[in-house]
């Protein structure tokens, strides 16, 4: 009904339909008023002056209502299209002044500011005292967010469980938020506002308020969607959700970037990091393909970065039934030849790479997503037993629905994409 009365909808907002609403209107009354004196017309017979008098004075008058009728509908599409058009404007203005306010917003977080950098305890005297050492600093730009986030991630300390680790991640950022809280309750609220006002809008159809979208996403830099990432999870940012996952506005957001995962970057290098995060991209465009076409009761194999003989590390995806995908990493541990994208695999064991499959699987299935696409009391990991032949170790991991219902797969906002 919703597409019915769409297209009916864009029938009125079109000129050609008025032009065609007339056409037909004087072919039906040229029809009504010759249809019994065409019959009695013939070549043989003579003109006959007055009856073709009367059908010239029919059409001139027909002619003269119909131009009547396609004047009084162009003047009302007039009038719709300006109005429209108005609409329209009043939108962008509103959009690029909240865009506006939102950069303002920024440079209010930067400037000078007071950040705590210790915090000590004096022992030396009977009421135990804290002493909070500070200092002044200038943020520049959007050093504001880099900075913040790089202080948290230096202080968060992971748990054994990702579950715990979120929950962890989400107080640590809460320590952040008290501290900072009058700027960035303006900050987000605005951000959200923008969201709120091209979602809502019936001016524009669901393309082109994807376009808007873009344009704010391109504004965020990845410091920023840290900070967007883990105020969603909380009281104050959970309305922000919907449009979050409607708009993959975490999309440009590293994995490897996330507190979660501390404990297996802390001690790579930006280029190991990078190249993990582009594993797990991998893996995301291909679930992204293979869900767009996957039928219910069919296996779907990928191989990623096209393995040849000889490279140390193989990776291959498998995903029987919809509701089953797993990760099957190879390891030759006889080869040093392997891409870029596995150097950060060589300074985890065996048991640390499985773990982190585990904790990808998580990420990409329940908390990218903050638990809304699938049924978190139905999803459940499991990992096959490590094996070793020789030089060569096959490590196993999965995620399946356990009542059988499809995962539900909509391109998890943590996974960047250039797109």
């Amino acid at each position: 009904m919703r597409k019915l009365l769409h297209t009916i909808k864009s029938w009125f907002g079109n000129a050609r339909f008025y032009f065609i609403v007339a056409f037909l209107f004087l072919v039906f009354s040229v029809f009504c008023f010759t249809w019994r004196i065409w019959s009695s017309l013939s070549i043989q017979l003579p003109i006959n002056p007055a009856i073709w008098g009367q059908f010239g004075d029919f059409v001139g008058g027909t002619l003269g209502v119909v131009f009547s009728l396609i004047s009084v509908m162009l003047v009302v599409w007039t009038f719709k299209t300006q109005n429209e058009t108005a609409e329209t404007q009043r939108f962008n203005d509103l959009f690029f002044e909240l865009l506006h306010l939102y950069q303002s917003e920024v440079k209010e977080l930067n400037g000078v500011n007071e950040r705590i950098i210790n915090i000590k305890r004096k022992d030396d005297s009977d009421d135990a005292m804290i002493e909070i050492e500070k200092e002044r600093v200038q943020y520049n730009d959007k050093d504001f967010f880099d900075e913040e986030k790089r202080i948290i991630q230096s202080n968060y300390r992971n748990l054994k469980s990702y579950e715990s680790n979120v929950s962890r991640a989400v107080n640590y950022y809460m320590l952040f938020y008290t501290k900072n809280h009058s700027k960035m309750a303006a900050y987000f609220r605005t951000l959200y506002r923008i969201f709120e006002l091209i979602d809502k809008t019936n001016l524009i159809n669901e393309e082109r308020k994807k376009e808007y979208a873009k344009i704010i996403r391109a504004q965020l830099t990845e410091s920023e969607l840290f900070f967007l990432r883990y105020n969603a999870m909380t009281i104050y940012g959970h309305q922000f959700i919907a449009y979050l996952n409607k708009y993959r506005v975490l999309k440009h957001l590293p994995a490897f970037e996330l507190l979660e995962f501390k404990d297996w970057w802390k001690n790579m290098n930006i280029i190991e990091r990078e190249g993990i995060n582009m594993i797990f991209h991998a893996i995301c465009e291909s679930l992204k393909d293979v869900f767009a076409e996957g039928e219910s009761t069919k296996k779907y194999q990928i191989d990623l970065f096209h393995p040849t003989l000889g490279n140390r590390y193989r990776l291959s995806l498998t995903l029987m039934n919809l509701c089953d995908f797993n990760i099957n990493m190879k390891i030759d541990k006889s080869s040093t030849n392997m891409s870029n994208e596995f150097l950060g695999f060589l300074k985890l064991d065996d048991k640390r790479i499985q773990q982190l499959f585990d904790c990808f699987l998580k990420e990409i299935f329940l908390f990218s997503n903050f638990n809304k696409y699938n049924n978190e009391g139905e999803i459940n990991t499991y990992s096959s037993p490590i094996t070793t032949n020789g030089n060569l170790v096959e490590i196993n991991s999965g995620i399946k629905n356990t009542k059988g219902n499809p995962l539900a797969f909509k391109s998890p906002n943590s996974c960047p994409s250039t797109k």
